[in-house]
């Protein structure tokens, strides 16, 4: 449903600008939204705040691309073998810790979801996102951490993942840039 929203939306936004020259924007295409969920069965079932955060999610993929600071290409179009995740705003879910290990989160439309936890929150929760791989469901938690960004040191960007507890390296293999896990 996520991806068709996406989709759907990305297109509505394309004809406007072909036909009239009209940028649209999430906060617009939020009450399209609202209209579509009265009407359309199936959008009913989906959370209303995981289709709002795939609307700002397309305004920030307009933003990057229009920006000439973050080169981005277009926004794509999602196709059915794509990463299956909804977004979540902080304040649509909820996080109770059962045990050491496993805690529960309250997902809009879906309940209260099990999930070992790696690692402690501990902070206030911004977003959440459900996501689906080769390997199963996963949640992801973007929390506040009360940091304040480090000053720009001129090299090369690199992400991190502070849900690693430890990274993991692999033996080189000739001719092959990635590392797989057995």
């Amino acid at each position: 449903m996520g991806r068709a929203l996406w989709n759907v939306a990305l297109e509505q936004r394309v004809y406007l600008w072909e036909q009239r020259g009209y940028t649209l924007r999430s906060a617009e295409q939020c009450k399209h939204l609202t209209a579509a969920r009265a009407d359309l069965e199936w959008m009913g079932a989906f959370p209303a705040q995981a289709g709002q955060q795939i609307l700002r999610n397309l305004d920030r993929a307009y933003d990057n691309f229009w920006n000439p600071e973050h080169p981005a290409a277009f926004p794509a179009r999602k196709k059915r073998g794509h990463r299956l995740s909804l977004p979540f705003p902080g304040q649509a879910v909820d996080v109770r810790k059962l045990n050491r290990k496993w805690a529960e989160v309250r997902i809009p439309k879906l309940g209260w979801l099990r999930f070992r936890l790696s690692r402690a929150i501990g902070v206030t929760i911004r977003n959440a996102t459900v996501s689906r791989d080769g390997n199963g469901w996963h949640i992801s938690f973007g929390v506040h951490t009360g940091r304040k960004p480090d000053a720009p040191n001129g090299k090369p960007a690199c992400g991190v993942d502070f849900g690693v507890a430890a990274p993991r390296s692999c033996p080189p293999r000739p001719n092959h840039a990635s590392c797989h896990r057995p």
